[in-house]
């Protein structure tokens, strides 16, 4: 049985966003601190995409995530 390899091309990326309320009015941290979500994407432009899909709120920074050399 062959497995397939996830895109070579797909890398992760944490997005932070702004959370809204249950009105849909934006409820930035009072400690600064934003959430994020994580996912792979091919490019910060579709993490950007991808991660306002996902939250329904708007996104203020994306960033790839480099994995560490051994």
């Amino acid at each position: 049985m062959e497995m397939k390899m996830a895109k070579a091309s797909n890398r992760s990326y944490r997005c932070f966003y702004t959370p809204k309320d249950a009105l849909g009015h934006l409820t930035p941290s009072d400690t600064g601190a934003q959430p994020f979500v994580q996912l792979k994407a091919e490019n910060a432009e579709a993490a950007f995409i991808s991660a306002h899909h996902v939250t329904g709120c708007p996104v203020s920074s994306v960033e790839r995530l480099e994995h560490a050399a051994a």
